[in-house]
């Protein structure tokens, strides 16, 4: 088998000349190692600019087929519910309750939180974060309102 040389635009948009001695193919992509390498590299076959030595020793589209992309999961679109202020057991309790009624319990506000359960003893750090991401901040009393009725309370 004679070494591929080839020019390569990664994704970054870096171009670069290679040369891999051992190699293998499928319909989509090249992989091996060059001289340099202790571990073998992967390229797309649609990155490679220009073959500059071994095109004659490729199969292009009558290699082996590539395996199809696993598929992407799908985004959890549940309303996101954060927990502060509260003993363990209680905020496990809150938690599995929030759960039940269909909201993803997060760990820290972030920009898609929609309701941020405060306790007693809830910090002010985020508190702050949950409103300036636009979340809304309930107490444990509130937070049973809206699950038994569907409204937010004033």
């Amino acid at each position: 088998m004679q070494p591929l040389k080839f020019i390569y635009q990664d994704a970054k948009g870096e171009v670069r000349e290679w040369v891999i001695p051992r190699w293998t193919e499928n319909t989509r992509y090249i992989q091996g190692r060059s001289e340099h390498d202790s571990l073998p590299r992967t390229f797309r076959k649609d990155r490679i600019l220009e073959y500059l030595a071994g095109a004659e020793q490729l199969l292009f589209d009558l290699a082996e087929p590539a395996p199809e992309p696993a598929p992407r999961a799908q985004a959890d679109s549940r309303p996101q519910i954060l927990f502060t202020g509260f003993k363990s057991a209680d905020r496990a309790r809150l938690e599995s309750k929030a759960t039940e009624h269909g909201f993803r319990v997060m760990k820290n506000p972030g920009k898609s939180l929609v309701l941020l359960c405060i306790g007693y003893n809830a910090g002010p750090t985020k508190v702050e974060a949950a409103r300036e991401s636009g979340a809304f901040v309930v107490t444990e009393e509130q937070l049973d309102h809206l699950l038994l009725t569907g409204e937010v309370p004033c």
